[in-house]
């Protein structure tokens, strides 16, 4: 499950389409989604790109420009891609008349391409992507991607802890340890007290309020304890601190959400016997979407 959405541009003038990329990118995330796109400047490139298991699989939609210059035109490159993919999505646009499209794409005899003109390609693209898209925006599905996504931002936590442990002073690593340790003690006892209320229990459903020692909260306090102590990114104390205290909790409570069937319907609610509902999942999607670009842009290759 992942939060971004990829698309292959086979156009040769990428500098002319920046308007419509911003546009599709903003409608996009309005629903919880990045915005991924890759130029191809030819039909060849597209198609070499495309033939690549590693990266073909992965895009979600194909735009096909008609006018690419020198080389085969975007009629040539429909019949090409289908023939490398079979059902993938392409939205096949031009500055001529729509009807010509659909002519071009009946003499090549090719299936399941969209038509836009130019000017209207964001409407066009957002329109396939939420077809695409709706059977997970479902809380069901949506339930998986945010899970997804928040294992994506644990494994940048831990990568962006040992980054940020390994470049600072002497002292501030033996503190971090030291914290470490006396947080291991509390969990110890937790654990103690944790194991007794167990054995006294008296219905097994009372076993699902005990669960996890060195959780995820329990490194995003360490690396925010560590930041402090080197000093960095403090201008964004109120977003870990959101991170922690609302989204992370938002997150948690979908391991634990109860579900009522009713007929075709599926109704979920959190552990507080709240409803769960779609504009709910969506607000988590962007909120993970902002974090983790925060994230990449604060713990990626090239940050210390």
């Amino acid at each position: 499950m992942r939060l971004d959405f990829n698309v292959l541009w086979v156009e040769d003038q990428p500098n002319n389409v920046q308007a419509q990329k911003l546009a599709i990118s903003n409608a996009m995330r309005r629903e919880g989604f990045c915005l991924s796109v890759e130029f191809a400047p030819s039909v060849d490139a597209a198609t070499q790109f495309l033939s690549n298991d590693i990266y073909g699989d992965h895009v979600d939609l194909i735009l096909m420009d008609y006018d690419l210059g020198a080389g085969k035109s975007g009629d040539i490159g429909l019949s090409e891609v289908r023939n490398i993919f079979q059902f993938k999505d392409i939205i096949f646009y031009s500055g001529r008349a729509t009807a010509d499209l659909n002519e071009m794409i009946r003499q090549q005899n090719v299936q399941g391409v969209y038509t836009s003109n130019r000017g209207d390609l964001p409407d066009s693209v957002v329109g396939v992507f939420e077809n695409l898209v709706r059977k997970v925006l479902d809380i069901d599905h949506s339930r998986g991607i945010v899970m997804g996504a928040t294992s994506d931002i644990d494994q940048v936590l831990n990568s962006a802890l040992c980054k940020t442990f390994d470049g600072g002073r002497d002292e501030d690593r033996s503190a971090s340890i030291d914290a470490v340790k006396e947080r291991a003690d509390a969990k110890a006892e937790q654990f103690h007290e944790a194991l007794e209320k167990i054995k006294g229990i008296s219905h097994v459903e009372d076993l699902e309020s005990h669960h996890a020692i060195y959780t995820s909260d329990d490194r995003f306090r360490l690396l925010i304890k560590l930041l402090k102590a080197r000093k960095l990114h403090s201008e964004h104390n109120q977003k870990f601190n959101e991170y922690r205290e609302q989204i992370m909790p938002k997150r948690n409570d979908l391991a634990h959400i109860q579900v009522q069937q009713e007929g075709f319907s599926r109704k979920f609610y959190d552990r507080k016997g709240t409803e769960l509902t779609s504009e709910d999942m969506r607000s988590l999607r962007v909120s993970l979407l902002e974090f983790k670009e925060l994230f990449d842009q604060l713990f990626g290759d090239d940050s210390s």
